[in-house]
């Protein structure tokens, strides 16, 4: 046998390498959806949460807080930034190294 008959024997098989993971898919996604159909059927559907309209019987809720955020603290970009102070500033050189 040839080399060429043995690629093109190898190159006409059917592929499966990608399939085992269609069919993984296919059948968790499936059994997945079984279970979520199954569960909305047992378990009992909620009631809302809050009612269509509020009863009459119940007065408003107002709240009101005594108590007052801290005040409010502006940032003034429009000035200049300060010029360096009076005081010198050193820097401490490191001896030059000889060659």
């Amino acid at each position: 046998m040839s080399r060429r008959s043995a690629m093109f024997m190898r190159a006409s098989q059917p592929t499966d390498s990608a399939l085992p993971l269609r069919g993984y898919f296919l059948s968790v996604g499936g059994a997945l959806v079984c279970l979520l159909l199954l569960a909305s059927w047992v378990l009992p559907t909620q009631l809302p949460a809050h009612p269509a309209e509020p009863d009459p019987a119940l007065p408003p809720i107002r709240i009101h807080s005594a108590v007052k955020p801290p005040e409010r603290v502006v940032i003034d970009t429009n000035q200049s930034l300060p010029g360096p102070s009076d005081k010198e500033i050193v820097v401490a050189h490191s001896p030059a190294a000889s060659d």
